[in-house]
């Protein structure tokens, strides 16, 4: 099966920020791709819009690496997003 058609399909659902998906839409409109493993990244750059639904497996390690990167993730509109702390720890 071509990997395309199965995000395609993943994509065409409503992303939930509270569940276990990931929003292709949005990443692939901002212009983000897997890397070579295929792993999409957390979160989109410009925005700070977290691309995981809160219950996706991998949300602790996005929590983790962008408390190490020195932001904080908060919530606004319904969506996830991150920002560097204002202490910036």
């Amino acid at each position: 099966m071509d990997p395309s058609t199965i995000t395609d399909s993943i994509a065409s659902k409503k992303f939930d920020p509270e569940g276990t998906d990931y929003d292709y839409e949005t990443a692939r409109a901002a212009g983000i791709k897997p890397d070579k493993t295929g792993h999409w990244q957390s979160r989109e750059p410009k925005s700070g819009l977290i691309l995981k639904g809160r219950k996706h497996k991998t949300w602790n390690l996005t929590e983790k690496g962008e408390k190490e990167a020195g932001y904080e993730i908060y919530k606004e509109n319904g969506r996830y997003k991150s920002r560097r702390k204002a202490n910036g720890r």
